[in-house]
């Protein structure tokens, strides 16, 4: 069931008030509102995403169209963060493991037990310890509090980085954490 109802030229709460009585009337099915002020899009789209309701907006010459779907499953196009995300705890990750040079050699010879001896190069980062552990300690904190303060406020959360997303980052941070104190706590490992 499609429904439409016009909104142009309406003085704000109306538009607002104007869908939620539309949308109050129906059980399920598609609501088209057409408005056409800026503030009337905003408005209209911040109620229903407040409702847990997909909204697509549309232009239609000087107007716009705001498809609200209401009862059914709507699939959403992937989100760019998606991308950023794993861009960021792979940087995350990487900077921990730079950031653990000193002792790689070590640890995957403790792990796999052969001799590492081709990674000898990596000590070339182990100044730049310090700078490395920085980096990775920020970027976990960014992504934490993107999630705290941008993501867990979302009304929809589609996606799977969207529904997984304390998963990840904490599979993330822990093993930032283990590549960022292993040169400290490694001594103890080795001695045994």
């Amino acid at each position: 069931m499609i429904k439409k109802i016009d909104c142009k030229n309406l003085a704000c709460p109306e538009p607002v008030i104007k869908t939620k009585e539309a949308l109050e009337e129906m059980d399920e099915g598609i609501l088209e509102v057409e408005v056409n002020s800026f503030s009337s899009i905003q408005n209209v789209k911040r109620f229903a995403q407040s409702q847990g309701l997909y909204v697509t907006e549309k232009k239609d010459g000087k107007n716009t169209i705001l498809t609200i779907v209401k009862g059914y499953e709507c699939e959403l196009p992937p989100q760019k963060e998606d991308k950023s995300f794993w861009a960021l705890i792979a940087g995350a990750v990487i900077t921990a493991i730079l950031a653990s040079t000193c002792c790689l050699g070590p640890l995957l010879f403790l792990v796999f037990g052969v001799s590492v001896g081709s990674l000898s190069f990596l000590h070339i980062f182990a100044p730049y310890h310090t700078y490395f552990s920085i980096a990775a300690v920020l970027i976990i904190l960014y992504l934490w509090g993107n999630y705290f303060f941008k993501l867990r406020k979302r009304p929809v959360c589609e996606g799977s980085i969207c529904k997984n997303y304390v998963k990840y980052l904490s599979i993330g941070t822990v093993f930032v954490i283990i590549m960022l104190t292993y040169p400290y706590w490694a001594q103890y490992l080795i001695k045994e």
